[in-house]
């Protein structure tokens, strides 16, 4: 029998992290949390570095994906939105899926193991500051699965996140999440899976 696969999860402490991890734990894998994520994004940086490594340690070398949950913030109109509501918006959500993809894909690519990286968005509001953010990650998703499946052993990456200006349940989009980091969407990379339900 084989070995079950290993996740390492950022934002375990969240509502949408905690439900990954609980969803991925159901479902046969073994789940290792980040300890508490940072605010500030370069300890946040250095923070997923040394969790890769002690994962990877931990797990005798082995780690199948990584999932980076972001943090829905109380939503505003967009007239409302200041510029400080905006920065921290870009840091719970992009910011974080960023920077923890690239500290992925140095760890992955340098054991050469292959793997899944998976992009977590949580808000899905509607409005302006909602959708750039959206935007940036779909983008960012594409062009980050591109250069992953170029290592020796390709990495995926994707992304889920609701759909813009729909309600979707942490269950939901763990659900999702589970999917794609697991076997059956081996041949899926640079996708982003909206997830949601008409309000």
């Amino acid at each position: 029998m084989s070995a079950a696969p290993v996740a390492l999860v950022s934002g375990a402490a969240s509502p949408l992290g905690a439900a990954v991890a609980r969803t991925l734990g159901e479902r046969g894998w073994r789940v290792l949390p980040v300890p508490p994520d940072a605010r500030d994004t370069g300890a946040l940086d250095a923070a997923l570095d040394a969790a890769l490594d002690a994962a990877c340690a931990s797990a005798g070398g082995r780690l199948d994906a990584l999932l980076l949950a972001g943090e829905a913030l109380p939503a505003a109109g967009f007239g409302a939105t200041s510029a400080a509501d905006f920065r921290a918006l870009w840091e719970a959500e992009v910011e974080r899926i960023v920077l923890g993809t690239r500290a992925g894909m140095r760890a992955l690519a340098a054991r050469s193991t292959g793997g899944a990286i998976l992009g977590l968005m949580a808000s899905g509001g509607p409005g302006p500051a909602v959708a750039a953010a959206a935007g940036a990650l779909d983008q960012f998703c594409r062009i980050a699965a591109v250069e992953a499946g170029g290592f020796a052993v390709p990495v995926r990456v994707n992304l889920v996140r609701p759909a813009q200006g729909r309600a979707a349940a942490a269950t939901a989009l763990a659900a999702a999440a589970a999917f794609l980091a697991g076997p059956g969407s081996r041949m899926v990379t640079g996708v982003t899976l909206e997830v949601g339900e008409r309000a």
